[in-house]
């Protein structure tokens, strides 16, 4: 299975992303390592449930934005610093369309 990823608001050329489950599952554990994501309701960030399968869901702009809030540019758990770097760009871009959509 793979991620895609959509803003809410994209053209259909732009503001996607396909993610390998193992490409996802690292970028899940750097978002963890710097707390961008809860694990509770109501608690800020992203919530860690949206980010474990590939299923419908949504992630709000107000929940990106506490995110990138406690982003930093610099990893700390991923290797792949380009692929972290391009998230956060892609999760910016979110932020500012409408948020986050995930269809499998």
């Amino acid at each position: 299975m793979a991620f895609h990823v959509w803003w809410q608001r994209h053209d259909g050329i732009g503001g996607h992303v396909w993610l390998r489950n193992d490409q996802m599952e690292a970028l899940r554990d750097e978002m963890v390592a710097q707390r961008m994501v809860c694990r509770r309701e109501g608690g800020a960030g992203i919530p860690l449930h949206k980010l474990e399968t590939p299923e419908n869901w949504y992630v709000s702009e107000l929940e990106l934005e506490e995110a990138l809030d406690a982003a930093s540019a610099e990893p700390h758990a991923i290797e792949d610093a380009k692929l972290w770097l391009d998230w956060l760009v892609f999760l910016e871009g979110a932020a500012r369309h409408g948020g986050l959509r995930v269809k499998p």
